[in-house]
């Protein structure tokens, strides 16, 4: 090659790596440009997730009050000491620091979680109260605690009473939770936010920032761009901004949290966000020359973009656990999925694992981890095409699944537990798997809701049944809804009633068969009987009382009454006779239950075997040590046992063999469950007679026909309770009944039509 040519190809040569390095460098300047454009709209919605948490989380609790407040309205109840059971429910779900209600003269009455009052607190000047008391939902600027080290927000909504807002119900939150939303990070190399209101100034400070007050301290601004971003902060727009703090740039976003004209700072540094970019500039420059690597680093960045893009899709839309879509993103795609459908019946499902507490502390977390991955590849191998689920926290899982009958749902939960029944635990350990599930079912087009309304009412009706035995699924349906308003409705009356005696003592006599059909003494029994409404079903009250553990006092208050009616009873010179009383199981698990019955009897000064505590059959299956344990100590202090229900459960003659009880309840709901009666009654002789052998005296109960009060009087049974001699009746008859023949020797002459 000659100089000429030489020349030529080497300027050629130039030329050409300079154009390479020309457009090379306008590539990346180009892809950097874009890369930084979404990088900015990627940090934007990272700071809108965090908005939508914050948001969430305070409308969530404005919605809780709201409908507390409504009930409040409703009932007319205002006194703090009312109003305790519905505060301690919320807080049992939404762990509200304190809760109260403020009066129309700025004085509230409050309640802390450890069941601390405060009484007479000034709210007045507050401007949440006087917002609430305007007829809105409001939300406190965070305020420190003046009965402890913590930093509080005010949530308040107006109770209205008759068309008149009477007052505000309050309820105060550590500012911890939200400011741990606020530190999460909103990208994937750092970031965190701030609560900041129109003027700027911090309302709740993220524990990653710098220990400043106001907005235009965070870096150098220009006045004029200063005077925008307030601008824009009071019109209430959405700011961007670029700023240098030592030296650095930053980048920082105010978006509206729609509350009280106040936005989410998110922050984040620049080279957090373009930090690979610049070194592949200086690798750019050092292989101008070659294409082919070029080409490589131009790739090399696309595909770190996209890991980009996914880091932050996964820390925004992924469940961490289970590495699936979160709720934010079921919410999202459940929106898309219902609108494409041209209407199919969709039902949204929600359900948990019954005792899953007690699964992790059985079998450690690791165990239950991996339970949940199980749980959810079983979700997925059972959902079909179009339907999605994700874990919403810890073992509550929620989905939707389209169906043409109900009878497809069942089906399909059918399988579900039928899978989990099957579930291969550890080293052949056992556990009882059940996954208590509840439905809202959208059977037309006008039946979807948002997600969050089909979302409270599935878990309306998984709430429903959460605590049933045997039946752990449920159709959300008005009963339902009713129901539930019940029990809250008799949940915020059931202390006020105790206190004004509302709960009646009813007493059913007991025949002695065996003795002329002499009364041997009753059964005392509850009944709530409300003025103006009359009487409420014991099968309406208990099971909720046992449930939320009402039940103890209930009992408690109980049997002080029957020690009082009984002492009363002796004193006028009534022959002694013998009263029972119930005792729950929950009763039995109080560390002070043996004081307080014993303490009690010898107040009375009640005389030994005049009172019978009866105990249910499923306690004795349930814990069988323990009642045997209880009916020794109550044996020695002059209590009679007697186990209740026999036959209407499980019943096994090893409770007979084991437990130390002076009576035994046969229940003839034995007779109604069988179609010969002949065998029926071969077997009621023979529990008498085995009975008799290990000298336990026998009460059959429920006798409702004269046909059997003689087959058990030929049985030897001792004494007879039921509608074929007495209903329950209030005490002061059962009184009247007695003082009829102070002898007791009834004979023929007691219900002798009906016998």
């Amino acid at each position: 090659m000659n100089t000429k040519k030489a020349k030529y190809y080497y300027r050629a040569v130039i030329v050409i790596c300079l154009c390479f390095f020309i457009v090379g460098m306008g590539l990346t300047l180009y892809m950097m440009q874009r890369n930084k454009e979404q990088s900015i709209t990627y940090f934007k919605d990272s700071v809108w997730s965090v908005d939508s948490s914050l948001t969430n989380l305070i409308n969530s609790n404005i919605e809780t009050l709201d409908g507390v407040a409504l009930t409040i309205g409703e009932i007319e109840v205002t006194d703090l000491s009312h109003l305790l059971p519905v505060i301690r429910e919320i807080n049992d779900r939404n762990a509200f620091y304190r809760m109260g209600f403020i009066h129309n003269d700025g004085k509230g009455d409050m309640v802390d979680m450890d069941g601390t009052i405060h009484r007479g607190i000034d709210f007045s000047e507050e401007p949440f109260y006087q917002q609430a008391m305007g007829g809105e939902s409001a939300f406190s600027r965070t305020v420190m605690d003046t009965y402890s080290d913590n930093y509080l927000n005010y949530y308040g909504v107006p109770v209205v009473i008759q068309g008149e807002t009477v007052g505000v119900l309050a309820a105060a939150d550590r500012t911890e939770r939200l400011r741990n939303i606020l530190d999460s990070s909103v990208y994937s190399r750092g970031g965190f936010a701030n609560l900041i209101d129109k003027e700027g100034t911090y309302i709740i400070r993220s524990a990653k920032s710098d220990d400043i007050t106001d907005l235009k301290d965070l870096g150098k601004f220009r006045e004029s761009q200063l005077e925008t971003i307030y601008k824009d902060l009071e019109a209430g727009r959405e700011v961007f901004v670029e700023y240098k703090d030592n030296g650095e740039w930053s980048w920082a976003v105010c978006l509206p949290l729609g509350m009280n004209d106040w936005f989410v700072l998110g922050i984040v540094e620049e080279h957090q966000m373009n930090a690979a970019y610049y070194s592949i500039m200086g690798t750019i420059a050092l292989v101008a020359a070659a294409m082919i690597i070029f080409m490589i680093l131009i790739y090399g960045m696309n595909q770190m973009q996209r890991r980009n893009e996914r880091r932050l899709e996964k820390l925004a839309y992924q469940d961490p656990l289970l590495e699936m879509n979160n709720f934010v993103r079921f919410s999202m795609d459940l929106k898309e999925s219902l609108k494409r459908e041209n209407f199919r019946k969709a039902a949204f499902w929600y359900g948990d694992i019954d005792d899953f507490k007690i699964f992790n502390e059985t079998f450690g977390y690791e165990a239950g981890d991996q339970f949940l991955k199980n749980m959810a590849e079983l979700l997925t191998e059972l959902s079909e095409d179009g339907e999605t689920f994700c874990r919403e926290t810890a073992d509550h899982f929620v989905g939707i699944r389209y169906y043409e009958s109900r009878e497809d749902l069942i089906v399909w939960y059918q399988k579900l537990t039928e899978k989990l029944e099957h579930y291969a635990l550890f080293d052949g350990d056992s556990f009882r798997l059940v996954f208590s599930i509840g439905f809202y079912c959208a059977d037309t087009q006008e039946d979807l809701l948002t997600v969050n309304e089909m979302y409270n009412r599935a878990k309306m009706a998984q709430k429903s049944i959460k605590q049933e035995k045997n039946i752990k699924y449920a159709f959300y349906s008005e009963a339902i809804r009713k129901t539930l308003l019940r029990e809250n409705e008799l949940e915020a009356r059931m202390k006020s009633a105790l206190e004004a005696g509302e709960f009646k003592v009813f007493i059913q006599p007991k025949t002695a068969t065996l003795e002329n059909n002499r009364i041997a003494g009753g059964e005392v029994l509850v009944r709530w009987v409300i003025p103006g409404q009359g009487m409420i079903s014991p099968g309406e009250f208990i099971p909720l009382f046992e449930k939320n553990g009402f039940i103890v006092p209930l009992d408690r208050f109980m049997f002080e009454s029957a020690c009082a009616w009984l002492k009363d009873y002796l004193d006028e010179g009534g022959r002694p006779i013998r009263i029972a009383v119930n005792v729950s199981r929950l009763g039995i698990f109080q560390e002070d239950f043996l004081d307080f019955y014993a303490d009690t009897k010898s107040h009375y000064g009640i005389p030994d075997g005049m009172l019978e505590l009866e105990f249910t059959e499923s306690l004795a299956i349930e814990d069988n040590a323990l009642l045997g344990r209880r009916a020794r100590e109550l044996q020695e202090r002059g209590f009679i046992c007697s186990l209740d229900d026999f036959g209407a459960g499980y019943s096994s003659l090893n409770t007979l063999k084991d437990l130390p009880i002076d009576v035994l309840k046969l229940d003839m709901m034995f007779f109604r469950r069988e179609t010969d009666v002949r065998r029926a009654r071969i077997i009621v002789a023979n529990i008498i007679h085995l009975a008799k052998e290990l000298d336990i005296r026998i009460v059959a109960e429920g006798v409702e026909k004269p046909d059997q009060v003689e087959f058990l009087r030929e049985s030897a049974c001792d004494v007879i309770q039921g509608f074929v001699f007495e209903r329950p009746i209030p005490s002061e008859e059962f009184r009247e009944l007695l003082r009829k023949d102070p002898t007791g020797e009834w004979g023929a002459g007691f219900k002798k039509k009906q016998v």
